[in-house]
C-alpha cells in the first residue's frame, strides 16, 4: 500500500506545480498587459498635449495664410474685372475699325 499512496501524491503534486506555474504565467501576462495599457494611456495623453501645443503655435500662421488668401482672391477678382472691361473695349474698337485688306488678294 505505501507504493499506492506515493503514486497518488506524485499525481497530485504535478498538477499543483503546473497550476502554480500557470498562475505565475498568467499573473505575468496580466501585469504585462496592465503595464502596456498604462504606458499607452500615458503616451496618448502626451500626444494630445503635443497636438494642443502645436495647434496653438500654428494657429497664428494659419490665420495669416487665410488673410493672405482672401486678399489674393479679392485682387484676382479685381484683375479679372479689369481684364474683362479691357477686352470689352478692345472688342468694340475692333468692330468700329474697318477691316483692312492685304495687297495681293
Amino acid at each position: 500500500m505505501p507504493e499506492l499512496s506515493a503514486a497518488r501524491s506524485r499525481e497530485v503534486a504535478l498538477p499543483a506545480i503546473v497550476a502554480i506555474l500557470l498562475g505565475v504565467f498568467w499573473l505575468g501576462v496580466l501585469v504585462t498587459v496592465g503595464f502596456t495599457a498604462w504606458r499607452l494611456l500615458a503616451n496618448l495623453k502626451s500626444l494630445a498635449a503635443s497636438v494642443a501645443d502645436l495647434s496653438q503655435r500654428i494657429t497664428p500662421g494659419l490665420e495669416e495664410l487665410s488673410d493672405a488668401s482672401q486678399e489674393m482672391a479679392e485682387l484676382t477678382e479685381r484683375l479679372q474685372e479689369r481684364q474683362a472691361a479691357w477686352q470689352g473695349r478692345q472688342g468694340s474698337a475692333r468692330r468700329k475699325r474697318p477691316a483692312r485688306r492685304r495687297a495681293g488678294r
